[in-house]
């Protein structure tokens, strides 16, 4: 099980747009397990096995806690399957401080490498080495989907089609969703949500 900070169904619809950019370069063919579709996610725990209880994982997330906060830094190329190509978030005291909390309160070690980061495609290991991140990434820069503001601290997402411009610099999280991730990655599902006040 994880948790996940998700963004609003109409802001997740739009980083959905983004994250569908594939490169242009047709010469190359890359595995079924490159590109799976998957939900816009800021993962929060990566929970162990045996899992905790279903109530001590509810019990982890404070009562009082309000929708979070999610602003951009960067667009990265990363060296693993879930962090393909990933948005670095800016790790916000509210952030770092939730995260603590719900380690602490489930007495659990945190398995969330890059936390906070948001992964915008997965890619396997031999698409990785014929150079497919990288590709990826390119397309993002030359399509003009990426745009570096504050000389660089932040970047917005061009989450628009072909004719319009549709920007993006973050997100609020109104919920944290209890995810069963096992298996192929389109096969994931969403086991309970919870609305954050």
């Amino acid at each position: 099980l994880t948790l996940w900070l998700v963004p609003s169904a109409s802001d997740s619809a739009r980083l959905k747009r983004f994250m569908g950019t594939r490169p242009n370069s047709q010469s190359t063919s890359v595995s079924e397990a490159s590109y799976p579709q998957f939900h816009p996610h800021v993962t929060l725990a990566s929970l162990p096995d045996p899992e905790p209880p279903q109530a001590a994982i509810l019990a982890s997330i404070p009562d009082t806690l309000r929708a979070l906060s999610i602003s951009f830094d960067r667009v990265q190329v990363g060296d693993h399957y879930f962090r393909s190509v990933y948005l670095a978030v800016h790790p916000t005291q509210d952030l770092l401080d939730l995260h603590h909390h719900v380690h602490a309160a489930l007495g659990i070690a945190p398995r969330t490498p890059k936390y906070p980061h948001l992964s915008l495609c997965y890619i396997n290991d031999d698409d990785a080495a014929a150079g497919e991140r990288t590709r990826y990434f390119d397309e993002l820069q030359n399509a003009g989907k990426i745009r570096a503001n504050d000389e660089g601290a932040s970047v917005s997402l061009n989450c628009g089609d072909v004719s319009d411009d549709d920007w993006l610099s973050g997100f609020q999280s109104p919920e944290i969703w209890i995810t069963r991730c096992g298996g192929p990655v389109e096969t994931w599902t969403v086991e309970s949500k919870i609305v954050l006040a």
